[in-house]
């Protein structure tokens, strides 16, 4: 019975003191992870990198792709001093940029800053340069931009003026030479001569047309937006109505006109392909800079918008 009562009476206080010993225990552990010692630095290259610097990793795919890159060989076809060349340079970029990082470069420098921004819009874009788009799409994208892969027409033609007020005439008025120019295109049309025509109602050369033949975007800067406009509609063999512009009454002879013309889809698969790939990488920096302004917070100076 004094048995029983001695546990009964010491019970309490083991109550008090088995908290207050796991308390102390885990606070020891704690001790000792706090002041354990670090990881010492590796001394191994890990598999699937070529170096370490500063225990940052040079990758051995990147390292065989700057070989190749300048070399422009295969890398099994090169040297063993190419590649340590290449794996020189390589860890003398890392240097530089750890110790750029460390001058807060990043911060100061205009071109480094700029490069990082490359860096990082290569990394965003580089799962879509790996896509090799199929037949289908390039064509969809080709139906969607024709407008890109239009060549360029040409025209043969001359332009005749006849000059209102001339030495020859210096009573002539507008209306009289639009009259005289109207009878010219009646007898071109009729199939009467060019020079006789020339000859007969005082037509020259305006001297803004080529002798044979030209782009059209050369034949607009030469005529100028209101002759061009009537010749780019004319077609082989026509003769224009009379134009008035300033004091000249002008008579347009189209000897050949190639219009401009849609390119066939086989014709630029290469330059469709070309495109759709940066439209792509486009797209990818463009919703990558959205993701990035959506968790960012941006403070503009009081006038300033963007």
């Amino acid at each position: 019975m004094a048995r029983v009562m001695n546990a009964f009476l010491h019970r309490p206080q083991r109550a008090l003191w088995l908290p207050a010993l796991a308390t102390a225990c885990g606070l020891g552990l704690a001790g000792i992870g706090l002041f354990r010692t670090a990881p010492g630095p590796s001394m191994v290259v890990p598999p699937g990198y070529v170096a370490l610097v500063n225990q940052k990793g040079i990758l051995l795919s990147d390292f065989r792709a700057q070989v190749e890159l300048e070399t422009t060989k295969r890398y099994a076809d090169t040297t063993p001093d190419e590649r340590r060349r290449t794996l020189r340079e390589m860890v003398d970029e890392e240097l530089l940029v750890q110790r750029a990082v460390v001058l807060d470069l990043p911060e100061t420098a205009n071109e480094v800053r700029a490069n990082m921004a490359v860096g990082v819009n290569a990394q965003v874009d580089a799962p879509v340069l790996a896509y090799r788009p199929t037949d289908a799409e390039l064509r969809a994208f080709y139906a969607k931009t024709r407008d890109r892969y239009s060549l360029s027409g040409s025209m043969t033609l001359r332009d005749l003026v006849l000059r209102v007020g001339g030495y020859q005439n210096a009573d002539q008025t507008i209306a009289q030479a639009q009259g005289d120019a109207a009878e010219a295109v009646y007898q071109l049309r009729s199939g009467a001569a060019l020079d006789y025509v020339m000859a007969h109602f005082g037509l020259a050369p305006s001297g803004r047309s080529a002798s044979g033949e030209e782009p059209d975007f050369a034949a607009k800067l030469h005529l100028g937006d209101q002759l061009y406009a009537v010749a780019s509609l004319m077609r082989d063999g026509e003769i224009s109505d009379p134009i008035v512009e300033g004091n000249e009454v002008h008579i347009l002879v189209m000897a050949q006109h190639q219009f401009p013309k849609v390119a066939d889809f086989s014709a630029v698969r290469d330059k469709v392909y070309t495109d759709f790939r940066n439209a792509e990488t486009g797209r990818a920096t463009a919703e990558n800079l959205n993701l990035l302004r959506s968790q960012a917070s941006i403070l503009l100076a009081p006038g300033q918008s963007e």
